[in-house]
């Protein structure tokens, strides 16, 4: 992974000598419903689990510009991942600026959707390796594949061309694959994604999973608390009776 230094900021936000640079196009998010539970899911595994450990930007759905000056050399990835840089070198701006930063990220994933499999597939695939991304992802949520037709593929840049990283299925029936990139294997479990780092022998944590557990073990404290306010209460009520019975003798 290398490191480098991002240029001076602009005192404007999304603005480079003079040129401003969008950073929405005033259009819904495409398929928001259907892709927005997987996005959520990736972004908080990816972004709590690596900014952990490393100096990293994990961002998705923001603006990457790749050609100063051309406000059309733009594309939006699903997820990406830069190795080296912290968060704060693309604020103020709220987009990623390559000739800014220095780079370009070392791995995107698209998550499958209608209106998208098809820029996936070609035209995103092309320009990803044409900037030279070390790997590229692509991410079907769907139980038949219908948007991408494989569940999950990886890719490495390899002389300028993607070529297939070894994707297959498990011991335990789940398909997974390394990404070099994230030091991290991806795994398609029935149609959610999950992360394993094989370092550390470990799941990397989903957000909404630790959600439902801990709301479980709040209910499960607010049970035994109750119960134990109920026994106590009985208790109290035992001695009670039994200074009212000594009472009477």
């Amino acid at each position: 992974m290398t490191t480098s230094k991002p240029l001076p900021l602009s005192t404007e936000r999304n603005v480079f000598n003079g040129i401003y640079y969008p950073d929405e196009d005033g259009l819904p998010l495409p398929d928001g419903y259907d892709q927005e539970p997987h996005f959520m899911r990736v972004m908080t595994m990816m972004r709590g689990y690596l900014e952990r450990y490393y100096e990293v930007i994990v961002s998705g759905n923001t603006f990457l510009y790749y050609e100063e000056g051309n406000r059309r050399a733009v594309v939006s990835p699903d997820c990406y991942v830069t190795f080296g840089l912290p968060r704060s070198a693309i604020l103020p701006h709220n987009s990623y600026f390559t000739w800014h930063l220095g780079r370009v990220p070392d791995f995107v994933m698209e998550i499958g959707s209608e209106s998208t499999a098809r820029a996936d597939l070609g035209r995103k695939r092309d320009l990803y390796a044409s900037l030279g991304i070390t790997e590229y992802w692509r991410y079907d949520p769907t139980p038949d594949s219908r948007h991408y037709g494989e569940p999950l593929v990886g890719e490495r840049l390899e002389d300028e061309e993607y070529v297939r990283i070894d994707v297959r299925p498990g011991p335990d029936g789940m398909i997974r694959g390394r990404s070099s990139a994230l030091g991290l294997d991806l795994c398609w479990d029935e149609g959610q994604l999950r992360l394993y780092d094989p370092v550390r022998d470990i799941w990397v944590p989903d957000y909404f999973e630790l959600r439902d557990a801990q709301a479980e073990a709040e209910a499960r404290l607010a049970k035994e608390r109750a119960a134990r306010q109920a026994a106590e209460a009985r208790m109290a009520e035992m001695e009670a009776e039994l200074r009212r019975l000594r009472d009477q003798t």
